[in-house]
C-alpha cells in the first residue's frame, strides 16, 4: 500500500525528493521507516533511482526513454540543488548544536547562583565581625596608639571587600546569563529567588 502511495506521489510530482520530504508532503500518513522501505523497494523494482550527495540520498522517478536529454539534465540539476540545500541546512544544525554544547559546558563549570549567594553572606558576616572588633578595640584602648591595629584591620577589610566584589561580579554575570532565556524581567527574577536588588 505504502509503495503505491509513494510511487504515485513521486510520479505525479516528477521531481527529486529525500525520504524526509516525502514523509512531510504525505502529511505523515506513513512514518519515515515505512516510506524508506517503500522507496528502497521502488529502487529495486527500477521505478525510482537514487543519487547520493554526501550524507544525503535523493530519489527521483525513472524517466521514460522518450524524455529529451535537456529534460534529464534539468532533473539532474534539480537533484543537485536540492541536495546542496539539505547539506547546507544540516551544517547549520551541526554548528548550532556545537555552540549550545559549548555554552552548556561553560555553565556547568560556573558557580551556581545559590553558591554565590552563600559566599556573599559569609563575606558580609566577616566584614561585620571585623568592623565590630575594630570598634571594640577603639573603645577599650582609649588614647593608645592603634595605628598598627587599624592598618591590619583595614587590610583585612580591603581583602574581604575585594573578594565580595569578585563574587558579586560572578553573581551578576550568572543572573544576566539566566535572564537571556528567562521570560520575566530582572526585578521579577530577584523577587522570585529572594535577592535584595540593592545589594546586587
Amino acid at each position: 500500500m505504502a509503495v503505491e502511495v509513494v510511487y504515485n506521489y513521486m510520479k505525479t510530482q516528477n521531481r527529486p525528493y529525500s525520504v524526509n520530504d516525502v514523509v512531510t508532503h504525505l502529511h505523515n500518513e506513513h512514518n519515515k521507516t515505512v516510506v524508506q522501505k517503500a522507496m528502497d523497494q521502488l529502487v529495486a523494482d527500477g521505478k525510482l533511482f537514487e543519487k547520493v550527495y554526501g550524507k544525503q540520498k535523493i530519489y527521483c522517478v525513472v524517466q521514460d526513454s522518450t524524455y529529451k536529454p535537456d529534460e534529464l539534465m534539468r532533473i539532474d540539476k534539480e537533484l543537485q540543488t536540492h541536495a546542496n540545500e539539505v547539506e547546507s541546512k544540516y551544517q547549520e544544525v551541526v554548528k548550532e548544536m556545537k555552540e549550545q554544547e559549548t555554552l552548556l559546558a561553560s555553565l556547568k563549570s560556573s558557580l551556581t547562583l545559590e553558591d554565590v549567594q552563600k559566599e556573599k553572606i559569609v563575606l558580609q558576616q566577616n566584614v561585620k565581625q571585623l568592623t565590630h572588633k575594630l570598634d571594640e578595640l577603639m573603645e577599650t584602648s582609649g588614647t593608645e596608639d592603634l595605628q598598627e591595629s587599624k592598618r591590619k584591620a583595614q587590610e583585612d577589610l580591603d581583602e574581604y571587600s575585594r573578594e565580595y566584589l569578585k563574587r558579586k561580579k560572578i553573581c551578576v554575570e550568572i543572573i544576566d546569563c539566566i535572564l537571556e532565556n528567562y521570560p520575566v524581567n530582572k526585578n521579577e527574577l530577584y523577587d522570585e529567588v529572594g535577592i535584595d536588588s540593592t545589594t546586587v
